[in-house]
């Protein structure tokens, strides 16, 4: 304690001033936190530096694997990085014992397309302006997931909100070089915008979506089905919206995400002569599209299997979500898990567990427990955290 408030008053002489020092400097920080509440510019100071401080350590435990950049680069990252310098192959790798029969089709373009970009903007490699991405979207993440719960009036401590968000486990994706940023971005935009009534800027979103991952036009065909049955949620909008409005609206976020997916598409054709070599070429991942049911059956008759575990969670999560006002929330992160478990088990805990929509809900599920539990629960996540950077950085199979 002394020498905290040595380090934050050096001038100060003797125990007395030191503790008053102390004080003063605790007060300060509380007062700051407190404004973070109802003030949205000291939020995003204090959303900045708690991404800081988690930056720096992340630095840190990467230091063994040659700095953050190099060892943030694991498994899908050999990929995007191959799009970026030499773009998409014509033929798959034939001769390579480690990816046989593996391209790069399966690697949608809108990351790869950002990543040279910036990398020519900035003049930096390509590791580290895909990694740059990643690190400037992470905190417009976290604001669009707190924008997604105060539209629907539901309140949560924002500071603790940023912090789950920011030691949960399964974020390790967000501080790599993977599309998991500009999906997420582009989902919880798209959501925030359908809750206000916004079907242009919706629309747009679904189209970059669905240029992002494979995943991305079914979440805007799911957008456009709610958009027509449900309307928007924004109290502020007019109520009753015409049948033939929302028909429309929902028509123009399906045909914009059918837009996004069809560039894609319509260049795949032209390179080599399939549209839909993205969903062939899973097969030499060992993914084939099976009933998920018949997957998760399969994956409890593998003893000591890591995605049966994942799987149980999975369901748990999914109907504990299922309350009033989460709804589309539900939907959403029920038809990816549905999806990423009828294509295979493999990196199922990235794919659902690495959704914003369900780390936003954990989020309001610890932070709606008493002061000892939600603070006890912070604090393995906070471990977990760790452990799951040395796990990604040793290039473990474990995360995927």
């Amino acid at each position: 304690m002394q020498k905290t408030c040595r380090f934050l008053c050096p001038t100060s002489i003797g125990n007395k001033k030191q503790k008053r020092c102390c004080d003063a400097q605790m007060k300060k920080m509380q007062d700051f936190f407190i404004k973070s509440q109802n003030s949205q510019v000291h939020f995003f100071c204090a959303l900045v530096l708690m991404c800081g401080l988690s930056l720096a350590v992340q630095a840190i435990i990467s230091l063994p694997w040659g700095g953050m950049v190099a060892a943030s680069c694991r498994w899908d990252c050999f990929w995007y990085q191959d799009i970026v310098q030499n773009g998409y192959a014509v033929l798959p790798r034939l001769y390579d014992d480690f990816r046989p029969a593996q391209a790069s089709w399966a690697f949608f373009p809108l990351y790869p397309l950002l990543t040279i970009l910036t990398q020519k903007l900035l003049h930096l490699g390509s590791s580290a302006a895909g990694l740059l991405i990643n690190i400037l979207l992470w905190p417009l993440l976290i604001v669009l997931c707190w924008v997604d719960l105060s539209l629907r009036k539901v309140e949560v401590n924002k500071i603790y909100f940023a912090l789950f968000f920011i030691i949960y486990p399964f974020n390790i994706w967000y501080y790599a070089q993977y599309s998991e940023a500009i999906y997420g971005v582009l989902l919880m935009a798209a959501v925030v915008f359908l809750r206000k009534d916004r079907p242009g800027a919706t629309s747009l979103l679904c189209a970059f979506m669905a240029a992002a991952r494979p995943t991305g036009f079914i979440m805007g065909a799911c957008l456009a089905a709610w958009s027509l049955f449900y309307g928007t949620e924004n109290p502020a909008a007019p109520n009753g919206s015409s049948v033939r409005n929302r028909v429309t609206n929902s028509l123009l976020i399906l045909a914009s995400s059918g837009a996004g997916l069809s560039v894609y598409v319509l260049y795949l054709f032209h390179i080599m002569g399939d549209g839909f070599a993205f969903a062939h070429v899973e097969v030499a991942w060992g993914k084939e599209f099976h009933f998920f049911v018949y997957n998760i059956i399969h994956s409890f008759a593998l003893r000591g299997h890591l995605s049966s575990i994942y799987c149980i969670a999975i369901i748990f999560t999914l109907w504990k979500m299922y309350r009033p006002g989460w709804g589309l929330n539900l939907l959403l992160s029920g038809v990816t898990a549905v999806l990423s478990m009828s294509a295979g088990l493999v990196s199922i805990e990235r794919y659902f567990f690495g959704n914003p929509l369900v780390i936003q809900f954990l989020a309001y599920v610890v932070l709606s427990q008493r002061a000892p539990v939600r603070l006890g629960i912070l604090g393995v996540l906070a471990i977990l955290r760790i452990a799951a950077s040395f796990v990604w950085y040793s290039n473990s199979g474990w995360l995927l």
